[in-house]
């Protein structure tokens, strides 16, 4: 008699137990799924930031884009009249057009072929048909970038055209203005064209000499600055 009260004990002991552990278990799946939701809710909420900062990334691209096309319609409108098929020979437009080399706000065209090379007048037809004209160097820093960049070449006294010539006795810059540098090699020389060469020193490198005497030249134009 007292084995079988002590099987009915054990007995209503294990199911109490196991009812426990199925309640346990019952609000362990109610938790798990619960939590499955929520990481199902994060999750599309993940997928949503995503997207909108897509969104955000599209829209700031295409206000750069807009700026940035903005910028060069507004270069380009500083130009009497814009050479597109140099800046812009792709649809791309570029500061400077290829080959040439940007110096604050100019572009420069260093023509560096071999023989036969130009005359000053020449040279400045050549420049012209690309738009621009022959250098017009204003400064002590522009003539710095000039004579570092030109090459000796076939003797001391070859170098390249710049755009100064003497009119009315005055040396005057193709654009109009009169020099205010004179940064002369030859000075007491008389003839009427200048040029500047590698193998001298730097306030000492424009060269007087004829319009016929043959040589290199460089051209400028102004930078497309977006």
């Amino acid at each position: 008699m007292i084995e079988l009260m002590v099987i009915c004990v054990i007995w209503v002991a294990v199911a109490m137990e196991t009812k426990k552990l199925k309640l346990n278990l019952s609000d362990l799946e109610a938790k798990t799924e619960q939590l499955t939701l929520e990481k199902i809710h994060l999750q599309n909420q993940t997928e949503d930031l995503r997207m909108n900062m897509t969104i955000l990334q599209n829209q700031n691209e295409q206000l750069r884009n807009g700026d940035k096309l903005n910028k060069i319609l507004a270069a380009i409108i500083s130009y009497p009249n814009f050479p597109a098929d140099l800046f812009c020979p792709d649809g791309v437009c570029q500061t400077c057009p290829k080959d040439w080399i940007q110096f604050q706000e100019s572009c420069y065209f260093f023509y560096n072929l071999g023989s036969p090379w130009k005359t000053w007048d020449e040279s400045r037809q050549l420049c012209q048909s690309m738009k621009s004209d022959l250098v017009v160097i204003s400064s002590l820093e522009e003539q710095t970038f000039t004579k570092n960049t030109i090459k000796y070449y076939h003797d001391n006294n070859q170098g390249y055209w710049i755009g100064l010539q003497k009119v009315n006795n005055i040396w005057t810059w193709v654009d109009g203005s009169p020099d205010t540098l004179g940064y002369w090699n030859n000075p007491e020389r008389s003839e009427n064209f200048a040029l500047i060469i590698q193998n001298a020193t730097l306030t000492q490198s424009w060269y007087k000499t004829i319009n016929g005497f043959r040589n290199r030249f460089i051209c400028e134009i102004k930078a497309l600055i977006f």
